[in-house]
This record gives structure tokens, C-alpha cells and sequence, in this order.
């Protein structure tokens, strides 16, 4: 994220170098929030156990944050929402899940959740709740923007993984 921070100043200072000082600053502050939160979530996921900060979800729409906070993301979607995952990869994912003894299983904001639901009847493991990833929510949801999107995403997973 901290890219995209510099990219858009730096995009912004282009077309608009007479407010840099705005810009830089602005950009500055936003990435002291990040590394705040950052902080703070890491914290709250360190509650968990790491062999147990497993996450499944309707696909693959997690990897910057598995690599970002150590938690595991499984899926029977690939990246894209819009392809279906075959019987087998479900009876696999099913598998695991009781395999590793998965707390729960969530939905996300933007896909169909029918197969999340169906996992869910099938193994026992509950519905964590629903997760945001490639959406902001609407301005009177809970993750509106990027840093409240985060700080959602982290209390749902924390609450249901907990024991």
C-alpha cells in the first residue's frame, strides 16, 4: 500500500507541483497510519496461534495479507470470481480443513458465498463472517476505506479463530 501512496503523490505533485508540500505531507501522514495499523494488527494477530491462523474463503483474494500478517488463505476459487471450482478441489479443501481443524470459514463482500455455506454444512465449521477484499464497503458499512477495511478484516478473522 505504501506504493500506491508514493505513486499517487508523486502522480499528484505532476500535474499539481504548487501544493508538493501538501502532497508530501499528506502522503507522509497517511503512511504513519498505515505503520500505526500495521502495528496493531499484527498484535491482534499474534493472539491467534500461527497453526491456526488458517482462512478459507470463496477464492484466492488474500495473497498481499497472507504475506503481510503470516495467515494462511485456502480457497476452492482461484483468483477470479467468476470461475468455478471443481468437485474435487472442493472434496480437497473439505479434506483439509478437517485435516487441520479449521475454526471457521468466510464469506467475502464480493463473491457468490453459496459454496462457502455448502463447505461450512458439510464440515461443521462455522461462518466467521464476511470478509472485504477486492472492495471498499459503502461509506455507512464498516470498511469504507482501506485502513477500516483492514482493521474489519483482522477483527473478523481475530473473533472467529478465537477458541
Amino acid at each position: 500500500m505504501k506504493v500506491y501512496v508514493h505513486n499517487i503523490a508523486k502522480g499528484l505533485i505532476q500535474v499539481d507541483p504548487k501544493n508538493t508540500d501538501d502532497y508530501q505531507q499528506n502522503a507522509k501522514d497517511y503512511i504513519q497510519k498505515l505503520d500505526k495499523l500495521e502495528l496493531k494488527l499484527n498484535a491482534q494477530l499474534a493472539q491467534i496461534p500461527a497453526s491456526q491462523r488458517k482462512v478459507i474463503t470463496p477464492h484466492d483474494a488474500f495473497g498481499y495479507f497472507a504475506r503481510d500478517f503470516n495467515v494462511t488463505f485456502l480457497a476452492p476459487q482461484g483468483t477470479s470470481t467468476g470461475s468455478e471450482a471443481s468437485a474435487a478441489d472442493v472434496a480437497t479443501l473439505i479434506k483439509q480443513i478437517r485435516h487441520d481443524n479449521v475454526n471457521a470459514v468466510f464469506m467475502e463482500n464480493i463473491a457468490d458465498n453459496r459454496l462457502i455455506e455448502q463447505i461450512s454444512r458439510e464440515t461443521g465449521v462455522k461462518v466467521g463472517g464476511k470478509l472485504y477484499s477486492d472492495a471498499l464497503s459503502s461509506a455507512d458499512d464498516p470498511a469504507a476505506t482501506y485502513l477500516q477495511m483492514m482493521q474489519y478484516n483482522v477483527d473478523t478473522i481475530v473473533n472467529a479463530l478465537h477458541k
